[in-house]
């Protein structure tokens, strides 16, 4: 992996951990994520005002089940994060190296060595690290906790990133092979189109859901938090987008998980969350797993 590459997935990773922050302090991140998609609305209008987008005809088929992949992502992340701390929450949606090997080899003919399986046997037992509460888990205990409405919502949204993940890999290299278009323009255009198919499919949901002074009170009181999230976000994915046109979907993956280090820290000091120690230990075995991924042969 190139050093370049290294350099914008991590900062990719601290943006993303931080705009997951602002989501989770929110008076209600599922309003929170809906202010962030029409953030995400008006720079793409703007953007494509400015610079037409040329996209490939084989790209659409991606960017479109990407972004019914992200309505799924956005509702079960703001539920996730409406039930349970960042914290735990973030680790266990953000773990999706740990099984992206897997579906990479079958879906993309990507293979791991030894050391990539340890390090996914490093994530496995950080997810069990998780579940810990005070004294220890039984396995009984850890099927209760397992069933809870975070812990549900949290894999629910890991099971999204897995399947993002991998259309996203394959949408990216079509553009990349069927377009001469600048790669940072075309990992834009990628996110901005898949960001407003799910935008259009969420805003029905919450119309349906919430009350309009409701949907325009948390716009009002919380819009400079908004821009600044919705900023992060767009920065934090197109510069992942950017890396998948040349680097292996597992390594980026694996590398830019970091991120979970920083969303523990935020949420046991910032938002004053329970059991931060054992979460940080967990999030620091769950980094080795993903590092040790990343640097397999």
């Amino acid at each position: 992996m190139k050093p370049i590459s290294i350099v914008l997935i991590l900062l990719s990773a601290l943006f993303h951990a931080l705009w997951n922050y602002f989501s989770k302090a929110s008076r209600s991140p599922q309003l929170f994520f809906f202010w962030i998609g029409i953030f995400t609305m008006g720079v793409a209008i703007v953007a494509f005002a400015i610079r037409v987008p040329i996209i490939p005809r084989t790209v659409w088929i991606y960017m479109i089940a990407s972004g019914l992949v992200h309505l799924v992502y956005w509702f079960s992340l703001s539920r996730a994060y409406m039930s349970g701390e960042i914290s735990y929450v973030y680790p266990i949606a953000r773990s999706a190296p740990g099984f992206l090997p897997i579906f990479a080899f079958f879906f993309l003919g990507e293979k791991l060595s030894a050391q990539g399986w340890v390090g996914i046997f490093c994530i496995m037992f950080s997810i069990y690290l998780l579940q810990q509460r005070g004294s220890g888990v039984t396995f009984k205990k850890l099927f209760q906790y397992m069933r809870q409405p975070d812990s549900i919502w949290a894999f629910s949204t890991l099971g999204t990133v897995i399947s993002y993940s991998i259309i996203d890999k394959k949408g990216m290299s079509e553009f990349h092979a069927h377009s001469t278009q600048p790669h940072a323009w075309a990992a834009v255009t990628y996110y901005l189109v898949e960001g407003i198919i799910a935008l259009v499919l969420y805003t029905t949901y919450i119309a349906s859901c919430f009350p309009r002074r409701e949907i325009a009170e948390v716009g009002r009181s919380e819009w400079k938090t908004i821009i600044v999230s919705g900023s992060l976000a767009m920065i934090s994915y197109t510069l992942i987008l950017y890396v998948l046109m040349t680097e292996m979907l597992s390594y980026t993956a694996a590398l830019r998980q970091c991120s979970v280090i920083f969303a523990v820290l935020l949420g046991g000091y910032a938002l004053k969350e329970s059991y931060t120690k054992l979460r940080l230990a967990a999030a620091f075995v769950m980094v080795v797993g993903m590092l040790l991924i990343s640097t397999a042969g």
